[in-house]
């Protein structure tokens, strides 16, 4: 199917924000989703396109904010090929994600390569929806960190907001750093989506920034620290930053959920589920270059060489089906998680994250093991 045109996907079951449609059928013109409904309960025009789903489940396409590599390569170095991989994986909205160990001029360089990428006119390029910045200005006693942590740098970080500004659309950050109050007022003109992550904040560091642009709990339980610690009474647990996401209401819970319940336990990621509700977790995978490349064994983990865990192998389709298995919940959920919950976080639910009229036809043809049979980007079939 081409973005020019109209056609529709019919004989599958709908997967909406809130609700399954069996029997459903999608009526798309020139990218755009101008219907959704049940079959019969829309005209169709005479002589459009038909695209058979034959059975499968119609939903809407991951959003993924938090990738650091896939296919081989790093996100900011080789964009396109990063992206057209996870797209075969039916993540139709990528933030190239940038680690915490890259040197300013690393960061200065991937800039200028993921914004020229996205201003291309290669073929899927709109995969690539923004930037996200894990870092810099991150605690450096939490994380796979192999290179120094540089302090809060208002020339640094004045040169990144002038190169990306609101393409940049998450930015992580601990707000226990000096000068981080001064950053965040800078960061708050743009619109950013600010992440609370390598961090070992108090609630009271983490919720004063939250009327400025704190939306989200970078990978829950990875990287998290507690102050004071040890407590202040022997036996008792303080409240560390995991527990502040989880309590405040208006802030997001990313979780990476891995087969083997590495970065979150099985438990833990029910427990997350069950405190923040569905409306307010994050899927994300966290994924390092080996993503979406065949290593020859069944791990979706990454381990950098020091031995320490270090992101992921996930792509969107795993994390989604780990999520099903570990979490307990059904297609509905997992989707609001891996599509809307992510793109309401980046402000551009207004375009994606759903299957709903008057947003981008970006779709995809599943099972129910979420095993990808088709990828519709801006309503053109992907083909990769």
């Amino acid at each position: 199917m081409s973005a020019k045109g109209s056609f529709v996907i019919q004989n599958g079951t709908i997967v909406t924000a809130d609700r399954l449609i069996p029997n459903g059928l999608v009526h798309i013109e020139n990218g755009w989703i101008v219907g959704v409904g049940e079959a019969g309960s829309m005209e169709v025009p005479t002589g459009c396109e038909v695209l058979d789903a034959a059975g499968a489940y119609i939903a809407p396409g991951f959003v993924d904010i938090h990738c650091h590599g896939g296919g081989g390569v790093w996100s900011w170095e080789q964009p396109y090929e990063f992206a057209l991989t996870h797209l075969k994986h039916g993540t139709t909205a990528i933030l190239p994600t940038f680690t915490y160990n890259e040197s300013r001029e690393q960061v200065r360089d991937g800039l200028r390569t993921i914004l020229a990428t996205m201003e291309s006119s290669k073929p899927f390029v709109e995969t690539i929806v923004g930037i996200h910045m894990e870092g810099p200005y991150i605690n450096k006693k939490y994380g796979a960190i192999t290179s120094p942590i540089r302090p809060v740098d208002p020339q640094e970080y004045g040169e990144i907001l002038r190169a990306a500004g609101d393409r940049i659309k998450v930015w992580t950050l601990a707000p226990e750093l000096d000068g981080q109050d001064v950053f965040v007022t800078e960061a708050a003109k743009y619109n950013i989506s600010l992440s609370v992550g390598h961090s070992e904040a108090t609630a009271e560091q983490i919720f004063r920034f939250v009327p400025q642009g704190l939306r989200i709990g970078c990978h829950c339980t990875n990287a998290s620290g507690i102050t004071p610690s040890p407590s202040r009474y022997g036996g008792t647990r303080e409240v560390g930053v995991d527990e502040a996401v989880l309590v405040h209401d208006d802030i997001y819970a990313e979780v990476i959920p891995d087969a083997e319940g590495i970065h979150v336990r099985p438990l833990m990621l029910k427990l997350i589920h069950k405190t923040k509700g569905t409306d307010r977790v994050i899927i994300i995978t966290d994924a390092m270059p080996d993503a979406g490349v065949d290593k020859g064994d069944a791990s979706d983990v990454n381990w950098n060489h020091l031995g320490h865990l270090a992101g992921s192998r996930l792509t969107m389709d795993k994390a989604v089906r780990n999520m099903m298995v570990h979490a307990g919940v059904g297609i509905v959920e997992a989707f609001r998680m891996a599509s809307l919950n992510p793109a309401k976080v980046i402000h551009m639910e207004g375009q994606m994250g759903s299957i709903a009229q008057g947003k981008r036809a970006n779709l995809l043809l599943i099972d129910e093991e979420i095993r990808i049979q088709q990828v519709i980007l801006h309503g053109q079939t992907v083909n990769l």
